[in-house]
């Protein structure tokens, strides 16, 4: 699907839903039909080239995967794609389910998530992770010197407190980052003007190269039809984040461009 196909979807809601092309197969129903091809990987604004292929495999197409004419007659391939869509995002609604609490913002509003799935989404969450599991393995060491006894284990289901990892995120807006942390889950989100900015800059920081693009796409939209007012005011509130900086280049210099066409 062209730009020019998609621009009215964004002029009735300006509520634009990406689907990592990696849980797609099953959520066509409910996607707006955006396809991030817009940017090519060499285009990403992140400066980290190292990363390994097991976590760039993760944003890879699934056309890249498809099965010959020989194995398609022998194999039939079925997913549900769209009901694991909504079994993670009730599992990261239920704190006892997860093992991983981000405090967000200057209220330590709690979002939960999985370790094992954020770590292997992204390389940057896994080094987080790991920092903060060592951080409190060193700590529960120096309380089993001076004798403390360890957390017991609350009633129910729930992990373990011992087991649980509490991380501080103090630079994002809790509903964003709970957005954020929905994407590296599902595969999902909602961008819309209030969003972008603090989706962009937590994809930047976290390597979510997909989510980058799809927040570029949605931002030059936005800008096309003069909708910047709120992205603007959510661009200066990011302004400790380098990638705002970038967001607010983008939409001055997109209207530069703008200026210059409709005086020629």
């Amino acid at each position: 699907m062209d730009n020019d196909q998609r621009v009215p979807l964004l002029e009735q809601s300006f509520d634009l839903r990406y689907i990592n092309p990696g849980f797609q197969d099953d959520c066509d129903d409910t996607s707006s039909g955006y396809c991030s091809s817009d940017y090519s990987d060499t285009q990403s604004l992140t400066s980290n080239e190292s990363i390994t292929s097991f976590w760039s495999s993760t944003s890879r197409n699934k056309r890249g995967n498809r099965m010959t004419s020989s194995d398609e007659e022998q194999h039939m391939k079925f997913q549900t794609a769209h009901a694991l869509c909504e079994s993670m995002k009730l599992i990261i609604e239920m704190p006892e389910m997860c093992d991983l609490t981000f405090l967000v913002g200057p209220r330590d509003v709690h979002v939960y998530g999985v370790r094992a799935i954020m770590a292997t989404r992204s390389r940057i969450f896994y080094d987080l992770i790991r920092k903060h599991m060592s951080i409190k393995n060193s700590e529960e060491k120096v309380q089993s010197k001076k004798g403390k006894s360890k957390d017991t284990a609350p009633a129910g289901i729930s992990w373990p407190s011992s087991e649980k990892l509490v991380i501080p995120v103090r630079k994002y807006d809790a509903e964003v980052f709970r957005l954020l942390v929905q994407f590296v889950h599902c595969g999902t989100v909602n961008i819309n003007e209030d969003t972008v900015v603090g989706l962009f800059c937590g994809a930047s920081q976290f390597d979510l190269r997909d989510l980058q693009r799809a927040c570029l796409d949605f931002l030059e939209r936005c800008v096309k039809l003069g909708r910047t007012e709120k992205i603007l005011r959510q661009g200066h509130g990011y302004n400790q984040h380098s990638a705002a900086r970038k967001i607010l280049d983008k939409v001055y210099s997109i209207r530069s461009e703008l200026r210059q066409q409709t005086f020629v």
